[in-house]
C-alpha cells in the first residue's frame, strides 16, 4: 500500500512538502487573483488533510485520509505506547487544578483533595491527624474552610507526577514524602524550589529515577532542615552530593531509614489549636456549609 500511495503522490509533490493537484468540478464566479497557497489552477494540498474540510473542492482528500489509516501503525507494542499515552493524559488531567476550583475551595483545601484523590494523605495545621480517602467518598468539605493552611503531604506508593506537584503551589507545605514514587525523577526535584520558602522535610527514599543531577537541585530549598533519600539506584555518588547540600545549608540533616516520620511532623503551635479548623474537617458534609456560602454555591449551578 506505501508503493502506492507513493505512485499517487510522487508527481505532484512539491519542494516544500505539499502536493500540487487540479480542480475538479469546481470554478470561482469571480476570477480572482493568486493567492497564498494557489497558483493559477492549482491548489496546494497538505500531506495529512484531517483538519480540512471535506467539501469536493480539494481533490484526493477522502484517498489521503483512507492511505493515512491503512499506513498507521496497529502491533501490539504502538498499541500499549498507545494506551500509555492516554493513561498518563488521564493522569494528568486528574493532578491539574483549574482556577474555578482554586477559587472555590482555596488553594490549601483543593490540594488537599488532589492529594485524596491521587491516594495520598493529608496534615492541616490545627490538625494533628491524617485525613485520607475513604472508599469512593472524600474526607474533606466540599466548600471553602477559613484559614485552613496545608502542613503534610504524603504521596508514598502513589503514581504523583509534576502536574501534580505543581498544584501544590501557594500552599504552606512543610513536610513532602515522596517516597516510593516511580514517577518523580530529576526534572520534578528541579521544581520543588516552589516550595523553599516553606519546605521544611523532604523524602524521597526509593524514587528510582531520581539522579545525582536531582539531588544537586535540592540546594535550592533554603529552608530545607530534613532529607531522606535512601534506596536510590541510579544516583552513585550520593555523599559528594551530600556534601554539596550540606555546604550550602549547614543545617541540614540527613536521616537514615529506621527512623520514624511521625517524629517530624510539624506540631502545631496553641494559636492554631484554638481555632475551629479541626471541627470543620471532622464534618465534610455540606449541612455544616456556612448559609452565605451554600447561597452562593446554588446560584452557580
Amino acid at each position: 500500500m506505501s508503493c502506492l500511495k507513493k505512485s499517487l503522490r510522487q508527481v505532484h509533490r512539491l519542494s516544500n512538502g505539499l502536493f500540487a493537484c487540479q480542480r475538479k468540478g469546481y470554478s470561482e464566479k469571480k476570477p480572482k487573483k493568486p493567492s497564498f497557497g494557489s497558483f493559477g489552477n492549482l491548489r496546494l494540498e497538505p500531506e495529512f488533510t484531517g483538519n480540512m474540510p471535506d467539501d469536493e473542492k480539494t481533490p484526493f482528500t477522502a484517498i489521503n485520509k483512507l492511505l493515512n489509516f491503512i499506513e498507521a501503525d496497529f502491533s501490539l507494542s504502538s498499541m500499549r505506547n498507545y494506551a500509555r499515552h492516554m493513561i498518563n493524559l488521564e493522569e494528568i488531567k486528574s493532578q491539574t487544578l483549574d482556577d474555578d476550583t482554586k477559587n472555590r475551595l482555596g488553594v490549601d483545601l483543593a490540594a488537599a483533595q488532589m492529594v485524596l484523590q491521587t491516594g495520598g494523605r493529608v496534615q492541616f495545621a490545627g490538625v494533628d491527624r491524617w485525613i485520607e480517602r475513604k472508599g469512593n467518598s472524600s474526607s474533606l468539605p466540599n466548600y471553602r474552610v477559613p484559614d485552613l493552611r496545608l502542613q503534610v503531604v504524603d504521596f508514598t506508593n502513589t503514581k504523583i507526577i509534576y502536574e501534580g506537584l505543581k498544584s501544590l503551589e501557594g500552599t504552606s507545605i512543610k513536610m513532602l514524602i515522596l517516597k516510593n514514587c516511580e514517577n518523580i525523577d530529576d526534572f520534578c526535584l528541579s521544581r520543588l524550589y516552589l516550595f523553599s520558602d516553606t519546605l521544611e522535610f523532604l523524602d524521597i527514599s526509593g524514587c528510582s529515577l531520581v539522579t545525582d543531577n536531582g539531588l544537586g537541585a535540592l540546594y535550592k530549598l533554603k529552608n530545607l532542615k530534613y532529607v531522606r533519600m535512601n534506596d536510590l539506584p541510579n544516583a552513585g555518588s550520593k555523599s559528594s552530593v551530600g556534601n554539596l547540600l550540606l555546604n550550602e545549608n549547614p543545617n541540614l540533616v540527613v536521616l537514615s531509614e529506621d527512623l520514624h516520620l511521625d517524629e517530624y511532623i510539624p506540631k502545631s503551635s496553641p494559636k492554631e489549636q484554638d481555632r475551629s479548623v479541626s471541627e470543620d474537617l471532622s464534618a465534610p458534609d455540606s449541612s455544616k456549609q456556612p448559609q452565605g456560602q451554600t447561597q452562593t454555591h446554588s446560584e452557580k449551578s
